[in-house]
């Protein structure tokens, strides 16, 4: 019985843990041709560089999702609505009604994907990029001409434009996919970054990618989209192997922008030389400390970001909600400086465990005997939730046993699968999941695992469907000593 219960919520684990990937947590900062958008602390948009199309005045409001295109933008609301702004050749600026999970633009066109997996598409549609398939996916991301959707078995599938191969699907399964000019890439889901189309090569262990629409070639037009990528690797530090001046220290996301359309003579009518375009590649990253850092090709000071703003970390709360109780930081914990260096123990966890949505917070990575444990949840404004849900919590003992938390005080563990809380709106944002002293007896590895789940719903026996966040996931080690 205990090795069926196990084995099921294992396979869920591995399915659906792939709906909302920690590699995709949602943008927070997007770059587009010649200008970057992205969400400060209060859940508002902030943009700089180019705005001749008005591209860098975003809409009032507050946000959660970001995504810049060739000149214009889209986001999605702390409500789930979608706002569009910039230049509009297409139908780009003009999105359909409802709520969404989810906004991705391209180079002209945007998508945008409902609760439920199901994409809709809008804007230019000269490849077919926005005649999608139904779906369900969970992720979508947009090239200039062609569109790819991420399924929930971690397969991926493109529309639109495949010339140069950007349409034709690695054989593998993915946690997360970005697609640019003529190219795809997708993080493995054992880690490796590996891309297809115009540059078909592996980038190494990588945890979150994005890359320009194109790249400086060599001087001709059959070397458009070279695509220029950076990446986050395991330490947090970046991977951008054709960028100069890359910062160093520890980030929390990345963005590349920036494009080259004309090269050497070849510039139809205009014959104007390809460095007066001054239009290089350039990318912005988030450190942890909410400062943003800019390098390559600084044209309309794109990458000059605002002076004392902080952005939005793509895994952490929204101001707004109201404060988790946590454990006082020990002596030694790590500090974020200006610069975005770290001091202090390297080894200390952070406050939080990286969820895009659910997730943990208030726990420490180990515990002594004696020292008591405590460990929420809470949720970010990324949840996928407009109805009523039931809150569904997991834990792994040293044995392998895994248990349910149910309603009951006095029988807080159970083998048999139930939710832990039931039927909670949207005004319920915390949860307190653990709060006892650790005594002897009780050492190893307990693994946690939280997943909001549609009312009345059964995780273990319904489709990936009826998931309605992330599954949230942690570790802590007990000592019995």
């Amino acid at each position: 019985m205990v090795v069926k219960t196990i084995s099921k919520w294992s396979a869920f684990i591995a399915m659906s843990s792939l709906l909302i990937p920690s590699a995709y947590a949602g943008s927070v900062l997007s770059a587009g041709t010649d200008h970057v958008c992205g969400i400060k602390n209060d859940n508002t948009l902030i943009c700089w560089g180019d705005n001749s199309e008005n591209q860098a005045d975003p809409p009032d409001g507050t946000f959660k999702e970001v995504s810049a295109g060739f000149y214009f933008n889209c986001a999605l609301s702390t409500e789930g609505k979608i706002d569009c702004w910039g230049r509009d050749t297409s139908g780009e600026t003009s999105p359909p009604s409802g709520k969404f999970i989810q906004i991705e633009t391209g180079g002209n066109h945007a998508c945008a994907l409902a609760a439920g997996g199901a994409p809709i598409c809008w804007g230019a549609n000269s490849s077919s990029q926005v005649s999608y398939p139904p779906g369900p996916f969970q992720q979508l991301t947009l090239g200039d001409a062609h569109s790819c959707g991420l399924k929930a078995d971690g397969t991926a599938e493109c529309w639109g434009n495949g010339k140069q191969g950007q349409a034709n699907i690695a054989a593998d399964t993915f946690s997360s996919i970005v697609a640019g000019y003529q190219t795809t890439c997708g993080i493995k889901t054992d880690g490796v970054a590996i891309c297809w189309g115009k540059a078909e090569q592996s980038y190494g262990y990588l945890t979150q990618i994005d890359f320009g629409v194109t790249g400086p070639g060599s001087g001709h037009q059959d070397d458009i989209g070279s695509p220029i990528l950076c990446g986050l690797k395991a330490d947090k530090t970046l991977s951008c192997p054709s960028l100069d001046s890359v910062p160093s220290g520890v980030f929390s996301y990345v963005t590349v922008g920036g494009i080259n359309l004309c090269y050497g003579s070849w510039c139809g009518d205009s014959h104007r030389d390809w460095q007066s375009w001054n239009l290089y590649p350039f990318a912005c990253g988030i450190r942890e400390n909410g400062v943003v850092a800019c390098w390559g090709t600084n044209h309309n000071d794109r990458a000059t970001p605002p002076v004392g703003v902080a952005l939005k970390q793509p895994n952490t709360p929204p101001d707004d909600k109201p404060p988790v109780e946590e454990d006082p930081p020990s002596e030694g914990d790590d500090t974020v400086s200006d610069s975005g260096e770290t001091s202090g123990n390297t080894g200390t966890p952070p406050a939080t465990n990286g969820g895009n949505g659910l997730y943990f917070t208030g726990f420490k990575s180990f515990y002594d005997i004696g020292e008591t444990v405590k460990m929420d949840l809470a949720e970010n404004l990324q949840v996928t939730r407009f109805d009523r849900v039931d809150l569904w919590v997991a834990i792994q003992m040293p044995n392998g046993v895994l248990l349910f938390m149910t309603e009951l005080g006095f029988k807080p563990f159970d083998l048999k699968p139930q939710p832990f809380r039931k039927s909670l709106d949207n005004t319920t944002t915390t949860h307190r999941v653990l709060d006892f002293e650790v005594v002897p007896g009780l050492g190893g590895d307990y693994n946690f695992y939280a997943v909001y789940v549609q009312e009345g719903k059964n995780p273990m026996t319904d489709s990936f469907l009826v998931q309605r966040s992330n599954i949230a996931m942690v570790k802590i080690v007990l000592s019995n000593e």
